[in-house]
């Protein structure tokens, strides 16, 4: 978190986060815990995605492409955008994601679920 502070072209530039990101995290009692946050979402959903060997190599992205919005009840989902969101809608390829930050630390876990495939396999 105290990265982000400090790194306010990264916080605000656009380059980690959408407008709508930093818009919710703005109205957040603390907007760079939040922020702290939705990197850590984007990072275990890259990671989840590159350490399924069944996916293939993915289209290149960039972490606006990774959008964690929030549903009715704040729940935070995974929004993804350009041709990262086509490649994983070709495969079937969804994500759960939970998030937490508490103390200085952020984390998150991202579950990647796959419908079956036309030969019946899965992820």
């Amino acid at each position: 978190m105290a990265e982000l502070r400090e790194k306010a072209h990264l916080r605000d530039s656009g380059v980690l986060f959408t407008a709508g990101e930093r818009a919710h995290c703005a109205s957040r009692p603390d907007p760079d815990a939040s922020l702290a946050g939705l990197f850590a979402a984007k990072e275990a959903f890259v990671k989840a995605l590159s350490s399924s060997a069944a996916t293939g190599p993915t289209p290149a992205y960039t972490f606006p492409e990774i959008e964690v919005v929030h549903g009715p009840a704040g729940q935070p989902r995974l929004r993804l955008h350009g041709d990262l969101a086509r490649w994983c809608g070709e495969r079937g390829i969804l994500g759960e994601l939970s998030i937490s930050h508490s103390g200085g630390m952020a984390g998150a876990v991202v579950v990647l679920l796959a419908e079956p495939t036309t030969s019946g396999g899965h992820l």
